[in-house]
């Protein structure tokens, strides 16, 4: 990762040719002003964020203002910082801030600032920008940084980081106000980097974070090395006992070519900031397996944190409108800890999916503290009762009271049933003698990655 002198590293940039602001000049008075403010903005304070960097923030804000045009603040954030220290050290971690710093300073204009704010931030002021060209500059510093790990002298080094963005003079009018929105929008995220929290500087967190940082970069050069897979597990109708739908699963293709599952690989990729990535990978392969066979019915998983992304919402409705008819063969499952986590924002999910015609399942119902009442505003389409429940259904009553409550309640109201993890046909006979409406799990069938709808099990080979 160390960079020569006018050279650059990692995948997309920095680009030779520095940020333009809309093909205009930039005045005089503004670019000086902003220039002198730029020098010696290098260190950071202890506390707090360095004055010279607040004062030449509400200088571009005051000449955006008079000369009506926009400005922008963005607060780039190491996410992962505590993990890098406990895992290689002090000065790795301030080695991985200069190379972005440096990196950043080459990809915006000459006459914006950037400036060390804090151990684990880097300040932007763009002085004449507009909202679109700032989203398009922080996605792809956010890019550009997260690929550096992979080219890194340091071993697996996986960066998870994020960019908060104020516009001004639209959404601010003074420093002051532009630094506490963005204090409060980190805060409002700040569940997603909580995995730091508890770190400490012994042998074994060292350990366990360059483990996880090792498997995040495994995962990372998957994805780019396109050895994501599906894997298809049948749901079959307890009354007919023919396959109503197939739940695609998430495998990956090794180093060595075998084939595995990438379900343990899950809470790591939501810690270390590749969720996004991989949800919209399993979304677009799932569509495009639909669209290539219009007879099949598959269900997809979606992290807790998808529930809260629009991005991915904004994707799936793309999607739906190219090619409407695949909709009512979708199913999107979410978990019942994502109905917990925010009631609110989880039912606007689902009522989103639904508005495109595509159906919505509650998976692992049970597991947590969901009730009745909250199931029924949730208004999903389909309640997967968790497995615990299922494997010893014959000799637990308690179990066996719940599961006849639940298939009542759903039966009630109208909702469909799955009943997950069915291992033995004696497990398989009470559920449907309990009225369920469908089962899944080794009895009636494993996932496979062979496509069971086809006669050879695959698509041939354009």
């Amino acid at each position: 990762m160390t960079i020569q002198k006018g050279e650059h590293s990692g995948f997309i940039g920095p680009d030779p040719t520095p940020r333009h602001v809309g093909g205009a000049d930039v005045d005089s008075l503004r670019a000086s002003a902003l220039i002198h403010h730029a020098h010696s903005l290098s260190k950071p304070h202890d506390f707090g964020y360095p004055p010279r960097f607040i004062h030449a923030l509400d200088h571009a804000i005051k000449l955006a203002r008079s000369g009506q045009h926009d400005g922008a603040l963005l607060v780039f954030h190491l996410d992962n910082l505590a993990m890098i220290l406990s895992g290689y050290g002090h000065a790795v971690c301030e080695s991985i801030m200069a190379q972005i710093q440096h990196d950043i300073s080459a990809i915006v204009g000459t006459t914006d600032v950037v400036a060390r704010l804090q151990r684990d931030e880097i300040g932007i002021i763009l002085g004449q920008t507009s909202a679109q060209e700032t989203s398009q500059l922080a996605e792809r510093i956010e890019s550009h940084v997260r690929r550096m790990g992979n080219d890194s002298v340091h071993g697996s080094l996986h960066i998870v980081c994020s960019t908060g963005v104020v516009m001004f003079p639209m959404q601010a009018i003074t420093a002051q106000e532009a630094l506490d929105k963005l204090f409060i929008s980190r805060h409002v995220r700040s569940a997603r980097s909580s995995h730091d929290a508890g770190l400490l500087d012994t042998q074994h967190n060292a350990d366990i974070s360059r483990h996880e940082m090792g498997l995040a970069h495994y995962l990372s050069k998957a994805i780019e090395e396109n050895r994501l897979r599906l894997a298809f597990q049948p749901i079959v109708c307890a009354k007919t006992g023919t396959i109503g739908h197939y739940e695609a699963l998430l495998r990956m293709i090794s180093d060595d070519g075998k084939i595995s599952s990438a379900g343990a690989l899950i809470p790591i990729a939501e810690r270390m900031g590749m969720i996004d990535i991989i949800d919209d990978k399993v979304l677009r392969m799932v569509v495009e397996e639909l669209r290539r066979a219009p007879n099949v019915h598959l269900a997809l998983n979606v992290s807790n944190m998808t529930t809260q992304n629009p991005k991915w919402l904004k994707l799936f409705g793309d999607l739906m409108n190219e090619t409407p008819d695949i909709a009512p063969r979708l199913i999107v499952e979410i978990t019942e800890t994502a109905a917990q986590r925010d009631l609110r924002q989880t039912a606007l999910f689902v009522a989103d999916v639904q508005s495109h015609g595509a159906m919505v399942a509650l998976d692992d119902f049970g597991s947590g503290y969901t009730s009745f009442r909250q199931l029924k505003s949730l208004s999903v389409d389909i309640v997967k009762i968790d497995g615990a429940f299922v494997r010893d259904l014959v000799d637990n009553a308690d179990n066996r009271f719940f599961v006849k409550t639940l298939l009542e309640f759903t039966n009630g109201f109208g909702l469909k049933s799955v009943a997950e993890f069915v291992e033995t046909g004696e497990v398989a006979k009470m559920l449907m003698e309990l009225g369920v409406h469908y089962l899944q799990g080794y009895y009636l069938g494993r996932p496979e990655t062979r496509r069971a709808w086809l006669s050879g099990g695959e698509y041939s080979k354009d």
